[in-house]
Parts: structure tokens; C-alpha cells; sequence
């Protein structure tokens, strides 16, 4: 009966790991889901990007983002949504803490790439659906630095023309923006 048993238990893990194989093989050769890694990675330089997880917009059970595929340096990208991102462990802290209205702790400082340029419906509301009067987007290449509370950014402008400024200043979610290409393309 146990040798019985122990048959089962290999041939069951067996399947379930040809399953799984088929799974990732199947995610890895579809397209659309390249495409999304493709443009995640985009958003990176490439020592960033290339050991990133690559991230869905869409969520899983336990209100995470999917994975499609698995990194290892600690680093998250995410495609264009408008624009790609790829953001260290305290920046998706933050990213998750703004999707839920949550509160957040910030004791060391995140980065965030976005290579791609980016947009924002409002430079002073985190919670803005509709595009506001202070409406910001960049086609120019920016990098998003996150500092913890107790930094004071007041003597830090909120003006989008500004080599680089604080947007959503004054709320949890506060950061500065630094663009790191043309000046030109910031502020359309």
C-alpha cells in the first residue's frame, strides 16, 4: 500500500509539473503577454530591467499585481498605462498604498524609472480621476524619487516646467520629479 501510495504522489507531481511547464512555456511564447514585458522593461535601463519582475495591471486573489514574469533584484516594471514603469520595493509600497487610499510609512527613500515619459491627471491630487487644470505629462524621460515624511520638500517648487518639482505635494504620496531628458518635452 505505501509503495502504492508513494506511485501516486510522483505521478501526481509529475503532471502537475508538466502542467505548470506548460503554463510558464505558454505565457513565455504568447505575444501580447511579450509585448507587456517588452514595454515594461522599457521604462528601465536595461541593469534594472533585465532582472525586474515584470508585472500585469491586473490582480490576483490577494489584491497584488500579476506576475508574468519572476525578477530578482528587487525591482517591479509594469507596462504603459499609460506610460511603463519599473519601480524598487519602496516605490511599489507606495503604488499600492495610493491604489487602496492607504496610509503609508516611508523610512528610506524609492526610485522610480520611467524612460518612456509619463502622465498624471492632476500634479496635486493623488485621488484625481478626471484630468484637472494642473493636468501634467512628459514625453521626456523621468525618474520619480520618494523620501520619507520627515524630509521637508516645502522650499521645493510644484511647477511641472522646473527642472524637477514635488507632485503631489502636501499628501502622503508626495514625490519629486526629476526629469532626465529633454526640458523641452516636460509640461506639455
Amino acid at each position: 500500500m505505501t509503495n502504492r501510495i508513494l506511485k501516486l504522489i510522483v505521478l501526481a507531481l509529475l503532471v502537475a509539473s508538466v502542467i505548470l511547464g506548460t503554463i510558464i512555456v505558454t505565457a513565455q511564447d504568447d505575444p501580447e503577454i511579450q509585448a507587456k514585458i517588452d514595454n515594461a522593461m522599457s521604462a528601465a535601463p536595461l541593469f534594472i530591467a533585465q532582472d525586474a519582475t515584470i508585472l500585469d495591471w491586473a490582480f490576483d486573489d490577494d489584491g497584488k499585481f500579476i506576475v508574468l514574469r519572476e525578477g530578482t533584484n528587487g525591482w517591479s516594471c509594469l507596462p504603459g498605462n499609460p506610460k511603463p514603469m519599473c519601480l524598487d520595493e519602496v516605490f511599489m509600497e507606495w503604488l499600492y498604498a495610493l491604489i487602496a487610499g492607504e496610509d503609508l510609512n516611508i523610512t528610506v527613500p524609492g526610485f522610480t524609472y520611467m524612460l518612456q515619459g509619463g502622465e498624471a491627471l492632476s500634479n496635486g491630487d493623488p485621488g484625481a480621476t478626471e484630468q484637472a487644470e494642473d493636468h501634467w505629462v512628459s514625453d521626456s524621460p523621468y525618474m520619480m524619487v520618494l523620501l520619507p515624511a520627515s524630509v521637508d520638500l516645502s522650499d521645493l517648487t510644484t511647477n511641472p516646467n522646473a527642472p524637477f518639482f514635488v507632485m503631489y505635494d502636501g499628501t502622503p504620496y508626495q514625490h519629486i520629479m526629476v526629469p532626465i531628458g529633454d526640458i523641452a518635452d516636460v509640461g506639455e
